[in-house]
């Protein structure tokens, strides 16, 4: 991270900890067949390391975070950082930990299955999607992008709802496609870019 210039002397160093690890076994199609991971240093990130560098986080553009935080973590910082915050749902269960903060968030990117956990609405056509993002909004969140797979993502905020397609790529395989959005997202609101582009 240092030699592409990434400052890394803030993050938390747990002596004896393991970095987490996420192992995917591909279908041939490029899609996730399996995976396991052990994200269990993350529950290291507490309110009190939070609160020991709120500073630092209140300083930057945007904080970002996803659902591997323990639930406690997530309620700090949507109570305590000022920085706009963005968040990965990661999966069905650990969405659960975000249903009390949803209206802190300032930018959600929940897959379908998430979407329709947090919503409270099943997601069936481009009506019900609309249902859904509206239903997120009103919680006062500001964007949400529901990611839905080769079908592209359904994006929309307090005044636009936008339904876009996939780019054309040839996929190897979608490991990390759900990071790679979450940092374009960011990149984009840093750079002053409207929902669509």
């Amino acid at each position: 991270c240092g030699e592409l210039g990434i400052d890394v002397s803030h993050a938390l160093q747990v002596p004896g900890g393991r970095t987490s690890t996420y192992v995917y076994l591909s279908h041939p199609n490029g899609d996730m067949a399996l995976a396991v991971s052990d994200m269990d240093v993350c529950q290291k990130i507490t309110p009190s390391y939070l609160s020991a560098n709120l500073t630092l986080l209140n300083s930057a553009q945007v904080a970002v975070a996803d659902a591997n935080l323990p639930e406690e973590s997530l309620i700090y910082l949507a109570d305590n950082c000022t920085a706009p915050l963005f968040v990965d749902a990661v999966s069905t269960v650990k969405a659960e930990k975000l249903r009390s903060i949803l209206g802190k968030i300032h930018t959600l990117k929940p897959n379908l299955l998430e979407a329709e956990l947090l919503s409270g609405v099943p997601i069936r056509d481009e009506a019900s999607l609309r249902l859904a993002a509206d239903a997120l909004l009103s919680t006062g969140m500001h964007r949400v992008f529901i990611s839905l797979g080769a079908k592209g993502v359904y994006a929309a905020d307090q005044h636009q709802r936008l339904s876009l397609p996939c780019l054309p790529a040839a996929m190897v395989n979608a490991t990390g496609a759900g990071d790679a959005f979450m940092a374009g997202l960011v990149w984009a609101y840093l750079e002053g870019t409207d929902l669509k582009n």
